[in-house]
């Protein structure tokens, strides 16, 4: 239709320039069996996520996306002329310049009532989809004061930020002002980095900018969007600012914050102490934040849309969020993309934390950059990868792409000065300067943001002694950029361009870890960069073997490939699977070869890509030494409103780090490989594992739930294959799951935790065949042990647990009743005296293990315990000495089990829930004998309640032993056919109803035989008893009050 800016010479059909998103959708998510982006239909993305608030208006703004571009009052008759009736919704007007000068594809509807419209709008034959209108408190400016530097007396004077109220809105991240603030890190700054930080001196001479600028090259005729806080008219340090334009809510053009004046002046400022790279750029000042640094998504789509419409070539995005699946936002930098605008973006301030990642940085079109301090050292603020967006099943892509300066650097100031700021916020705009120079000096026939992206990864400089999640492909360099784009010759690539898992420390975690045979397949996600059109396909991705790749003319390692149907736009993904073969058991050494791929553009033109490849091979170590780490089971956001593990943290409401072990528990990966054992991890639930391969299987904070067939495998597997279990959760209780809703103001609607840290009811169903459970109290203590002190934070407390296992417990406060005593929060179990046996252990805090959440040292002294005994059968008697064994089998007198919050929508997120899922390997493990034919007999009158023994032994002057004298002399009164039902009240402080306790003992073991006969997993029977156990063992509750046991 000739309404959106296309790339010269360049062929896109409208299939391409608005997105095929689920055709798209397939080939990026699906082939690697992971759960598509966007599988809900429309009317499922706009209901709400708990019922509206009665006391709320139920009026709510919804974005109508269209097929096509069309002026407003065309998109608003198309929808009357279907939907008729105007009672029930409007237009919702946008005085912003795209929607009043320019075709749209969307419109910003009012709805009071979306029951009867709704579905007539999800007919429409002209709508491709529906969102709901969000705040977008969560983009935001990654940036901070250096308090080294002098303040700008402007920026003093300057109203002071409104800072959000963080109940408002599942999007808001209060990550702003997150300071590098190491005092490690700056001890060791070199005398160097202080006078370059604290100088008058530009960032760009230290960047060779100078020499471009010799030549001739100042970013004259590039069009740059800053998308930020606005800029004040008629600034000194600006000589060509083109246009400001007001994206708010607000009647204002200028800069009220100093964010936007910052990032303009680091890519095109003039102040000869503070100047950027492209003083002759045309500027263009996009205000999308106002003075609260609040937004909103229609804001942004309006603002991309125009700057397609107005043909900006480069555009800076300082912000980001932990959202992927924000389709709208997403969809639309995928469509500024294809139009040919090279997108720059801060990969976020969230680090050192791992799997911190923030979109739109994080996406395969965008360029992501992150921060590096003048000494060349990765700052510590600047987010880590890997991408999280592939999991669980996949592997997660390299990014950042590349890092740039970004700690101490000096820019504009509102008045006019300078001032020094640190952050990815300020590491983006020196590489979106320095890409405005490079595209003046490209060829605009072959400019696009593949190339650009390609030419600044590929002249990179590795960063010294930091890995490749990281650095991405290391320090951008911009004068050997420039060689690249001066010379440049069209051709696909990728990144990273080698796969040299042998180079540490660069390829970690590859190289820390060799390839055997029977091992998981190693993973790796390569992003594929198609600079020769805006779509394209990969052919035939082949391994080719070097000579030191066979054994005769067997290969020792072969490789499947899963990737991008579709290049677009300008780049896909291709994940390749390693494994070593049955020639290659016992090789130890190094293989060597290459990876083959064609890319064919949308003209038919083809670009062969070679990527070298080597890899380590050891032989299987032995059983003991190999660990299974569980990613399958493993949920979070943004799929939906997971809560944060340790509830202290009161900045971070969400839980969207990945959980895996090279993400936010990369520290427990390195200990492990530290101490001799090899780490794997599975994708896909248990019914495709042989066992027999692992020494133990690691469950670690599951919000997941379990196939009944997985219960079954993993009850086979530790009592007849000798698999060990370690089990390390976290708090559910359904009283502070509450406490954590909020009203969305985005959709009107009450928000509810899915689980808790961790779904403990469905971990409760996998022990329970141990004879154990994990309770809903949240504890908050100490642990001192071999002089280490480790905090215990919003961990759980152990239930029951059987006769013969160990139970070490602490002095800690409950924090749903608010009590201190002793609970017991991790045991160790044999499940047998046979060789098949295996083990069980259970922690109830995976806070300490936790680098993103932990505060404290990590508790490896208790990860070895916990490891040796379960692989090796050894018992570490500092930590569990003798006297901890348990007499009789355990059952806490305090709290409850765990339940299922009610009113959420769990199977909307989970991989097992809902109708149609099923195992992968059903077949598989349809033969597996019922879990319940495989534990021993167990005499249920051992499960009385006692007291656990605090740290090592019985705490004598302990005032909770009072209670159990009491009930000594109690028992001695009781009747002997009603003394257990009577009596367990009692001691679980339960109160009494004198009609049951008239039931002879006959009668409650028939009344409890019929319920047991009669339970189903997780569902209430006619009286409203909810079942906890899957085989009827352990007991049933009814609105938080024992009524029966197995031995009542």
């Amino acid at each position: 239709e000739g309404l959106l800016r296309l790339q010269k010479d360049v062929f896109i059909n409208s299939f391409f320039m608005f997105g095929d998103f689920e055709g798209y959708q397939k080939h990026r998510f699906g082939k690697r069996g992971v759960r598509e982006m966007y599988k809900e239909n429309p009317l499922e993305i706009l209901s709400s996520k708990v019922d509206p608030d009665p006391n709320v208006a139920n009026e709510t703004e919804i974005l109508v996306f269209f097929n096509s571009y069309q002026n407003i009052s065309q998109h608003v008759n198309s929808i009357y002329q279907v939907v008729g009736d105007c009672e029930n919704w409007w237009n919702v007007a946008r005085e912003n310049p795209a929607a009043s000068r320019f075709p749209t594809d969307f419109l910003v509807l009012g709805v009071s009532s979306s029951d009867d419209l709704l579905p007539k709008l999800s007919e429409h034959p002209s709508i491709r989809s529906f969102s709901k209108q969000r705040q977008i408190d969560s983009r935001n400016l990654f940036s901070m004061e250096d308090e080294t530097d002098q303040v700008d007396p402007e920026l003093e004077t300057d109203s002071p930020i409104e800072a959000g109220d963080d109940s408002e809105s599942l999007k808001k991240f209060n990550i702003m002002g997150v300071d590098e603030d190491s005092a490690a890190e700056e001890e060791h700054l070199s005398h160097t980095r202080h006078i370059l930080a604290n100088s008058l001196t530009s960032i760009t001479k230290f960047t060779g900018a100078d020499v471009l600028w010799k030549k001739g090259h100042t970013g004259q005729g590039i069009k740059v969007a800053v998308f930020d806080t606005g800029m004040r008219k008629g600034h000194q340090s600006f000589r060509n600012v083109k246009e400001r334009t007001d994206w708010t809510d607000e009647n204002t053009l200028d800069d009220q914050i100093g964010h936007g004046t910052f990032v303009a002046g680091l890519i095109a400022g003039t102040h000869s102490q503070c100047s950027g790279f492209a003083p002759d750029a045309e500027v263009y000042a996009f205000r999308v934040f106002n003075r609260k640094q609040a937004s909103f998504t229609s804001w942004f789509l309006d603002a991309f849309n125009y700057a397609m419409q107005i043909g900006i070539d480069v555009l800076n995005l300082s912000i980001g969020g932990p959202d992927f699946l924000d389709k709208p936002f997403v969809e639309k930098v995928w469509e500024m993309s294809a139009n040919g605008i090279i997108v720059v973006s801060a990969i976020g301030n969230d680090g050192p934390r791992y799997g911190t990642l923030n979109n739109p940085a994080d996406q395969l079109d965008v360029i992501g950059v992150g921060g590096i301090t003048y000494e060349d050292t990765v700052a510590s603020f600047s987010s880590r990868g890997m991408t999280t967006w592939e999991l669980p099943s996949g592997y997660g892509r390299v990014k950042p792409d590349i890092v740039a300066f970004g700690k101490g650097i000096r820019g504009s100031t509102i008045g006019g000065g300078c001032r020094s700021l640190s952050g990815t916020s300020v590491a983006s705009p020196v590489v979106a300067g320095m890409v405005t120079l490079l595209a003046e000096i490209a060829d605009k026939r072959l400019l696009n943001p593949a190339m650009m992206k390609q030419v600044l990864a590929h002249s990179a400089t590795p960063v010294a002694n930091s890995h490749i999640f990281e650095q991405g492909m290391g320090k951008v360099d911009l004068l050997e950029a420039a060689k690249l784009v001066e010379n440049y010759i069209p051709h696909a690539s990728t990144i990273p361009e080698s796969l040299d898992l042998t180079r540490c420390p660069y390829m970690w975690p590859y190289c820390t870890q060799p390839a055997y045979y029977s091992s998981m397949p190693v993973q790796v996600n390569l992003t594929v960069l198609n600079p020769l059109s805006v779509s394209g396909t990969i052919e035939d991705p082949k391994l080719v073997l070097h000579a030191d790749g066979y054994a005769g003319e067997k290969p020792l390692i072969e490789a499947k490939f899963t990737y991008s149907e579709n290049l677009w736009p300008w780049s896909g993904f291709l994940a390749l699977s390693i494994s070593v073969t049955k020639a290659g058991i016992s090789m130890t050494g190094v293989v060597s070869g290459r990876v083959v791929f064609t890319v064919v553009s949308d003209r038919g033109e083809k670009s062969i890509v070679t990527v070298p490849l080597r890899i380590n091979l050891i032989p299987p170590p032995p059983r003991e030494k190999r660990l299974l780490w569980d990613q399958f089971h493993s949920l979070r956001y943004p799929s939906g409103y997971f809560p944060r593990d340790n509830l202290a943290i009161k900045n971070d409401i969400l839980d969207w780090n990945g959980d895996h072990i090279h993400t936010n528990f990369k520290g427990v990966y390195d200990h492990l490989r530290a101490r001799g054992y090899f780490v794997e991890t599975i994708g896909t639930d248990w019914s495709c594992v042989d066992s027999m391969k692992y020494g133990a299987l690691i469950l670690v904070d599951p919000e997941e739930a379990y196939f009944d067939t997985e219960i079954d495998k993993i009850v086979n597997d530790v009592y007849v294959r000798g698999l060990s279990l370690l089990v390390i959760a976290e708090w559910q209780n359904v009283g502070t799951m509450k406490k954590l809703k909020f009203l969305d103001q985005n959709t009107q609607s009450w928000w509810l935790p899915q689980t808790g840290g961790s779904n403990l009811p469905q971990l409760n169903r996998v022990l329970e065949p141990f004879q154990m459970a994990l309770s809903d109290r949240i504890l908050d203590g100490t642990i001192r042990i071999k002089d280490q002190v480790i905090n215990y934070e919003s961990g759980t407390s152990v239930y029951k647990f059987p006769k013969g296992g160990r139970l070490y417990s602490i002095l800690a406060k409950d924090a749903v009743s608010g009590s201190k005593r002793y609970f017991p929060v991790m045991g160790i179990h044999r499940t047998g005296t046979d060789v098949g046996n295996g083990r069980v252990a259970i922690y109830g805090d995976s806070n300490c293990l936790d680098g993103n959440h932990r505060r404290g040292p990590q508790c490896n002294v208790i990860l070895d315990a916990l490891l040796e005994f379960l692989c090796n059968n050894r018992t570490d008697e500092t930590i569990f000495p003798p006297s901890l064994e348990l007499k009789s089998s355990y059952l806490s007198d305090f709290g409850d089990l765990p339940v299922e919050m009610q009113g959420v929508h769990f199977s909307r997120y989970s991989n097992v829930v809902g109708d149609g899922k099923a195992p992968q390997c059903l077949n598989e493990v349809s033969d597996l004998p019922n879990a319940t034919s495989l534990i021993p007999p167990v005499n249920n009158s051992d499960f009385l309640p006692h007291l656990p023994a605090p740290q090592g032994g019985f705490h004598p002057n302990s005032q909770q032993g009072l209670p159990y004298l009491a009930l000594g002399f109690i028992l001695t009164a009781c009747g002997v056919g009603m003394y257990l039902r009577f009596c367990g009240a009692i001691a679980l402080n339960k109160s009494i109803s004198w009609d049951r306790i008239k039931l002879t003992s006959a009668e409650s073991r028939t009344q409890l035989q019929e319920a047991q006969s009669k339970s189903q997993v997780g569902s209430p029977d006619a009286n409203g008893t909810h079942k906890w156990s899957r085989h009827g063992k352990l007991h049933k509750r009814t609105n938080g009050q024992n009524i029966a046991h197995d031995n009542a």
